[in-house]
């Protein structure tokens, strides 16, 4: 790689990852045949039977089974069918829905669905189970890479296929969403998606879908815009100046949140949005989204999940939530702790 983009590599902001490849920098540097540690669906699973039992709630009180991905073990059986299959304890009358190739923004849409669902159900749970396996989509780095700005346009996805093999890690994460209990409250969901018709192309994969249909023995091809960074911006900050103007929260600016939930696109958004927001960017409010940054990378829709999941104390107070991503879509929602603070 060129010193200019090991420095870019290096701002990205991400320490360590996770892969259910056993040999993945061997199948980036060397082609490697992937070899799965563990499959997408059993991943999950593992997620799923965690936080039924820390609940401690019955597995019969669960009404409704979230499976939320962009990066399916499978195409058919969807995640949450397999999720069924391997997990008997769910009640086999229990709904559920497959919310698929949402990318990044899924958490809201997620947030969304339970509200509506438990509107009309309210003693019941839903089950949202996240799961994002970017890794063996990698592609093979076997030749010498160099930043966007020292190579011409047709070769930038050499870079964009570098800074994907050191970006993304894979992860699940498992909720439990009800309409009562201690935890924190969830407020309604302000969304924003393609504003500009030209923000769908920002970020594609375009291939093995129906118009794509054979992927000629190559890994799936993953294309980024340059642009995906002040995008990402824009919408992360128009939704929460909507969030504020609609008065879905009692703040009045975002620096008045007790926390700010924001997703790991990078470091340079999460800066990027510090700024736009007017908080320090090593200020507690924000040290949850660098930090799951650093420890598990960008993991799509599991990195607000795994934010919540920590074992960290949240004061008491109001915050605010925005996941983003490409297709290119937003949500942002307040989030509520309660008095006396709360850890998961």
């Amino acid at each position: 790689m060129s010193e200019q983009l090991v420095h870019m590599m290096g701002e990205l902001g991400v320490e360590n990852r996770h892969s259910i490849l056993e040999n993945y920098p061997a199948v980036i540097f060397d082609a490697a045949e992937p070899k799965l540690s563990t499959s997408a669906a059993a991943l999950t699973v593992q997620a799923a039977r965690r936080c039924i039992e820390k609940s401690g709630v019955p597995p019969e009180s669960i009404g409704l089974v979230l499976g939320v991905t962009s990066s399916p073990g499978r195409l058919l059986p969807s995640l949450v069918c397999d999720v069924f299959a391997q997990m008997p304890e769910i009640p086999r009358a229990a709904d559920n829905l497959s919310i698929s190739y949402m990318g990044c923004s899924v958490i809201a849409r997620v947030v969304e669905t339970a509200r509506w669902y438990l509107t009309c159900n309210p003693g019941k749970l839903v089950l949202a189970c996240f799961m994002d396996a970017i890794t063996p989509l990698s592609p093979p780095l076997p030749g010498t890479y160099a930043h966007f700005t020292e190579i011409p346009a047709e070769s930038h996805q050499d870079t964009v296929d570098a800074m994907h093999g050191f970006l993304f890690g894979d992860a699940a994460v498992a909720m439990l969403l009800g309409a009562e209990g201690d935890g924190p409250t969830f407020g309604p969901v302000v969304g924003l998606t393609n504003e500009l018709p030209e923000d769908t192309e920002l970020g594609t994969v375009p291939d093995g879908g129906s118009d794509v249909p054979v992927v000629l023995g190559q890994r799936r091809l993953y294309t980024l815009s340059p642009k995906v960074s002040k995008r990402g911006v824009h919408y992360a900050s128009q939704t929460v100046r909507t969030l504020l103007e609609k008065r879905e929260t009692s703040l009045l600016t975002p620096d008045q949140a007790s926390v700010l939930f924001m997703h790991t696109g990078s470091k340079r958004i999460l800066n990027g949005l510090c700024d736009e927001f007017e908080v320090p960017r090593d200020s507690a409010k924000v040290a949850s989204s660098y930090r799951v940054l650093r420890r598990y990378g960008n993991t799509i829709g599991c990195s607000i999940p795994l934010m919540l999941a920590e074992g960290v104390h949240r004061p008491e107070g109001e915050g605010i939530v925005m996941a983003f991503g490409l297709s290119f879509s937003c949500g942002s929602f307040s989030i509520r702790i309660p008095p006396g603070g709360w850890a998961p």
